[in-house]
């Protein structure tokens, strides 16, 4: 990915389910890719039946599996606000922002609405994340080849 010219690698980890920590789902096999990341980019559906609980329930995860995962950097956004009407929006970015205890960002991947900011704001707190133990290991590794 690029932001305002400064350039970063972006890993899209699939929707954990609850149990992902125990190898529900494709669970334990995403989150140990997780450690890797400096950052995490948590975006939650706005069109989920309750942006809040579904943070929680990934926060839970990312928790109980341990590595740290818990004590990352994290920026919170709520996904999909094109696709719920303006009541709703409000309502689910206020559910998000009580659970997350901060303000999300309002993203749209479809439409491209706050995408460009969210971003810049990786690329700002990237620079300043501590590099995890399995990142480090990953790195003196053999180089990553298809």
């Amino acid at each position: 990915m690029n932001a305002d010219g400064r350039e970063f690698v972006l890993a899209d980890i699939p929707g954990l389910i609850e149990g992902a920590h125990e190898g529900a789902g494709l669970g334990d096999r995403f989150l140990g890719h997780v450690e890797r990341c400096r950052v995490l980019l948590h975006l939650v559906d706005a069109t989920c039946e309750h942006a809040g609980k579904a943070y929680k329930t990934v926060r839970t995860e990312l928790e109980a599996y341990g590595g740290q995962l818990g004590d990352k950097i994290e920026i919170v956004a709520l996904n999909k606000i094109d696709a719920v009407d303006p009541d709703e929006l409000k309502k689910q970015k206020d559910r998000l922002k009580r659970a997350a205890k901060k303000t999300p960002l309002l993203i749209s991947g479809a439409v491209g609405t706050g995408v460009k900011e969210a971003l810049r704001a990786l690329a700002e707190l990237i620079g300043e994340a501590p590099v995890s133990v399995k990142a480090k290991g990953a790195a003196q590794m053999e180089p990553w080849t298809a």
